[in-house]
Order: structure tokens, then sequence, then C-alpha cells
């Protein structure tokens, strides 16, 4: 939710704070993550730091914000469990005489699930009709949202 409810959460803000906000990060090429893929930019004018934010990913990865690669993973396990702790929960706990089995109803919960799953966006048409410029952020958004919806029905299919 955004908020810093414990001292977990402090310490984790802290620890983040100190790699991103300190004096080494006014240093051109100071690095942000380990691969190197995010550093700071040279000086320059509001042009130059348009085209540096255009190199970076529109999709980032954990270590943009100095987490570990295991956080996207660790993300992905939570919400395939909650999703299928969902269909379990809402399956009946004991079928009547002769009925299918749970794994049977299981099964026919996931099918029916994958029959429902809709096609991935066309990124290619979409950034025609919604074209990421400066004036519309919310193109940027929907272009940011819809990758991350494709690779949800990459992973589900």
């Amino acid at each position: 939710g955004g908020r810093v409810t414990d001292d977990k959460d402090r310490r984790t803000i802290a620890t983040i704070l100190e790699d991103f906000l300190c004096p080494e990060t006014l240093n051109t090429g100071h690095s942000f993550s380990k691969s190197g893929l995010y550093l700071s930019p040279a000086a320059g004018d509001m042009e130059h730091y348009l085209n540096h934010i255009k190199t970076l990913p529109l999709l980032p990865k954990p270590e943009a914000f100095g987490m570990h690669a295991n956080a996207e993973i660790t993300s992905a396990q939570a919400a395939t469990t909650t999703l299928f702790r969902t269909i379990l929960e809402l399956l009946p706990r004991q079928a009547a005489g002769g009925g299918k089995s749970r794994e049977e109803l299981i099964y026919e919960q996931a099918e029916s699930i994958l029959k429902k799953v809709p096609k991935q966006f066309d990124m290619e048409a979409l950034q025609k009709k919604f074209p990421l410029r400066l004036d519309e952020s919310m193109n940027t958004v929907l272009a940011q949202e819809t990758m991350r919806y494709n690779r949800l029905l990459g992973v589900m299919t």
C-alpha cells in the first residue's frame, strides 16, 4: 500500500535510500545496479535526459529498485499460490457419491480459465494508436501495463 508500517519496511527503505540518495549519484556513470544498466546520466539539457530515459526498459526489473532478481520470482510465486488457494477454497469439500474427484474439478476449473484467457495485445498497433509522447503520460502507463499484461498472459498460456 505504499506505507512504512514496521521496522522491516523502515530498514528496507533506509537501505535503498543509501544507494539512491548519496553524493555519488551526481557523478556521471554512477551505477545504480550490478548489471550497469541503470547509470547516472551525464549533465545535459532536457532533451538529453529524455533521450536517456527512452533507453531504459519500459518494464524495469527488480534491480532498478535495488532488489535482487529473486524479488520478481517471489512475487510471481505468491500470485500463483494465491490464485490456486482461491480455486481450492471455491471447490466443494466433498463430492456426492459417484461425483468427480477433487483433482478432476481442479483440472476442469483450470481448463475453463484457460479458455477465457484473451489473446495478447498487439504492441505495435497499440503504440501507433497511442504513441509515447511527453504530453500524454497515460500512453506511457498504458504501454507499461499492456506489456505486463501480455507477459502475464504468456505465462498463463
